[in-house]
């Protein structure tokens, strides 16, 4: 009975303070927006899809030293759409958006102009029908956990950019969920000089860590980084899973194809994949603060030391 009254006391415990993490995380307000009813699911070309670059926009136009790219952060991306039980394989033209922004180094810290972009997709799935009925898919873990983490990330280094002695390209991308559509676009038409952009890191569902998993991918694409990842401090005791391959199902797959180092973070899939039941209730702020110590330390080395890596073939 003991036994049980203390695993029952651990377990509240544990609710309690996520539930007061979530109250006082930067990331909340993001996720709750861009998982709410209104977005939709935030489909590519939909209502929701506009909302989403919409609100992404308006944050980024908040932050000091942030400077947006291209049409006032927005780089249009066309793409076809198949239409479904078409039988002659019919595509209806559409569009949507990619939304960028930058924060400089100054030209003495950073005279070759190098450049690593980070990224994370804000699309989801839309609505889909369930028993007979059209329920939106919330996507609050895939991928509003990792565009939140992307703002609040630009929000930090735009407060540290006397110090960058690499440009940064903040990328959050359209159209993910129907093949990598807009880091695709992206790669083959970057607002920047592309032989500039020395590496590329991206978040892929950061919300719903479990025994403290985390996974990297693309650990293979560069010659050092194994030894760089080794190096880092692992505070919390992560579970680390390291993938070595560059061609990953997210965003991080385009710029490896294009011969550019390539990372992608992410807390693992789960049960509510893409369904309805990604909520914004079931995001681990706590883990996403655990997850934030391990990443930093590795993106502060990139922006703030400037490594040389060395692009290789997985």
């Amino acid at each position: 009975m003991k036994k049980i009254l203390a695993i029952s006391l651990f377990c509240f415990a544990s609710v309690v303070l996520n539930a007061q993490t979530a109250e006082n995380s930067p990331y909340k307000r993001h996720i709750d927006k861009l998982a709410s009813e209104e977005f939709a699911g935030r489909k590519a070309a939909t209502k929701g899809d506009t909302l989403a670059v919409n609100y992404i926009v308006s944050e980024l136009q908040r932050i000091q030293g942030v400077e947006l790219l291209g049409d006032n952060g927005l780089q249009v991306v066309p793409f076809e759409e198949k239409v479904r039980g078409n039988a002659d394989g019919l595509k209806i033209p559409k569009t949507t958006f990619n939304v960028a922004a930058m924060v400089e180094a100054t030209e003495t810290n950073n005279p070759s102009g190098e450049i690593v972009v980070i990224g994370a997709h804000y699309d989801h799935v839309g609505i889909k029908t369930v028993d007979g009925e059209g329920k939106v898919c919330y996507g609050a873990d895939d991928n509003a956990s990792g565009v939140a983490y992307l703002i609040e990330l630009a929000r930090k280094i735009a407060e540290e950019r006397e110090n960058l002695k690499r440009d940064v390209v903040f990328v959050f991308f359209g159209a993910e969920e129907l093949g990598l559509i807009g880091s695709g676009y992206f790669a083959n038409n970057p607002l920047v000089p592309a032989e500039k952009i020395k590496v590329m890191v991206n978040f892929d569902m950061l919300g719903r860590m479990n025994a403290k998993g985390l996974t990297v991918r693309g650990v293979g694409t560069a010659k050092e980084a194994v030894y760089m990842f080794a190096a880092l401090p692992n505070p919390d005791k992560l579970e680390l899973i390291w993938e070595m391959r560059g061609k990953g199902p997210t965003d991080y797959a385009s710029f490896y194809r294009k011969g550019i180092p390539a990372f992608s973070f992410s807390t693992r899939t789960h049960k509510d994949y893409h369904t309805p039941a990604d909520t914004p209730d079931k995001i681990n702020y706590e883990g996403m603060d655990m997850a934030d110590a391990y990443i930093m330390s590795f993106v502060k080395q990139l922006i703030f030391g400037a490594p040389v890596l060395t692009y290789q073939e997985q």
